[in-house]
């Protein structure tokens, strides 16, 4: 097997007329999707797409994100789906910045192939696809993957998530989040099913997990939360919720408890440069959210004063292992990942440490706290201080929240600004807007 499209056409060898996936209602069969991808990658080869070169795909929405991808993939070419929303100058960055060769804007009513740099340099004949990454800290950039730097884990990674051809997978978001990808990719391997849809909508997850009869439910904490709060009643068919990329409250694993009673919550930690790293089953009396488990066999982890190195077969190209993604924690007495955050993730106020991390879940503890983030601003009496901005259960005044504050954190630990939001902005990968939350700063 050399990429995902020989993949999907193994498979539909196998199980033609079994369900794939399913988006919003609309259902293809293995067979079915491997024909829409015949489809595109015919209309693609007629643009002069060549082999070897990255091509940017804009596309609407999961069916024709991952169509695209795999189309590209028939052709020999490079896929990179470019995260949803982005404003016009982020994408003209992101094309400068990587040595684009081509974009290519696809969907059910639209087939349009941009030549952006003739002269791009060719990808190794290895490197099957590309991923961006968040962009959160600058213009994001593309790291290139071979095929079996995911695939080579599937075995490993379905066995831990319970993963087999009975699986039925809900997730949500851009497949341009690469544990969306990913995690697709797993299912695919396993001749298993997903299921998918647009909207953000807790209320509209609910059935479509019923209707669909899903027995995995994949997706960032932020959007667990969601899920949690807005089941109406119980759901005893889903029997495994994964979660990753953020941690994970004790408050939203009881909601998840009770809506999804029958499944067991596990939680992963990984990076856009390597792959999956630790997991651990959440047990119902955990009480640290800062605990990752152990690593995922053939992985090893160390912490080197305090900085977590990963040495790992399964990674990006362009890196040396051991590799350190910025992160920072420690092993406890029994061998588990206790994660103190990203280096980034500090906050420096006139020379006390202060984890983001840890704060917001200090905060989170409070009674009436929905959701938190808190993150640093620049101070000119001491160098940074915390602002936090809170989604509450129900009304609370600014100055009844500080008095509350003082029972959960230390004295300066306290948050300097302080605004209250309906909902905490995410991004196309279901993850926090930081920026967002900057500018409401200014």
């Amino acid at each position: 097997m050399n990429n995902y499209y020989e993949l999907l056409a193994e498979k539909s060898g196998k199980m033609p007329d079994k369900v794939m996936l399913d988006c919003d209602g609309d259902s293809f069969t293995y067979s079915s999707l491997l024909g829409l991808v015949e489809d595109l990658a015919l209309g693609a080869s007629e643009k002069g797409i060549k082999p070897y070169k990255p091509i940017l795909i804009i596309a609407e929405g999961p069916v024709y994100q991952v169509g695209a991808f795999l189309a590209l993939e028939k052709l020999g070419a490079v896929p990179i789906l470019m995260h949803q929303d982005c404003a016009s100058d982020v994408v003209e960055a992101i094309i400068q910045e990587n040595n684009i060769y081509g974009m290519w804007q696809v969907g059910p009513k639209q087939n349009k192939f941009l030549l952006l740099k003739e002269g791009a340099a060719d990808r190794y004949p290895w490197e099957v696809m590309g991923a961006l990454t968040s962009g959160s800290t600058g213009v994001a950039k593309v790291l290139y993957r071979s095929y079996d730097s995911w695939a080579g884990f599937f075995p490993e990674q379905n066995r831990v998530f319970g993963v087999d051809e009975t699986a039925v997978m809900f997730l949500h978001g851009s497949m341009s989040f690469t544990g969306n990808l990913n995690m697709f990719m797993g299912v695919l391997a396993a001749g298993g099913s997903v299921v998918t849809c647009r909207r953000i909508s807790g209320s509209n997850w609910h059935l479509l997990i019923s209707r669909n009869m899903a027995t995995h439910v994949y997706m960032v904490p932020a959007k667990l939360q969601i899920l949690g709060l807005s089941a109406k009643s119980a759901n005893h068919q889903v029997r495994q919720i994964l979660a990753g990329s953020q941690l994970i409250s004790p408050k939203a694993q009881k909601a998840l408890r009770r809506a999804f009673p029958g499944a067991d919550i596990l939680l992963y930690y990984g990076s856009s440069e390597l792959n999956y790293i630790s997991y651990r089953h959440l047990q119902v009396d955990d009480r640290d959210a800062r605990n990752l488990g152990k690593p995922f066999a053939g992985i090893k982890v160390e912490s080197v004063q305090g900085d977590l190195y990963v040495d790992s077969p399964f990674h990006v190209s362009g890196i040396g292992v051991p590799y350190c993604c910025d992160d920072t924690g420690y092993f406890n007495d029994d061998g588990d990942i206790i994660f103190t955050g990203r280096k980034t993730d500090w906050i420096n106020k006139g020379g006390y440490k202060i984890s983001c991390l840890k704060l917001e879940q200090q905060l989170k503890n409070m009674a009436y706290v929905r959701d938190v983030a808190v993150l640093p601003f620049e101070d000119a009496t001491r160098g940074q201080d915390i602002a936090a901005f809170v989604v509450t259960d129900e009304p609370v005044d600014s100055k009844e929240f500080r008095h509350d504050v003082g029972e959960y954190v230390d004295e300066r630990e306290r948050p300097k600004k302080l605004l209250f939001l309906e909902s905490l902005p995410l991004n196309d990968r279901g993850k926090v807007n930081k920026q967002a939350l900057k500018e409401l700063l200014v």
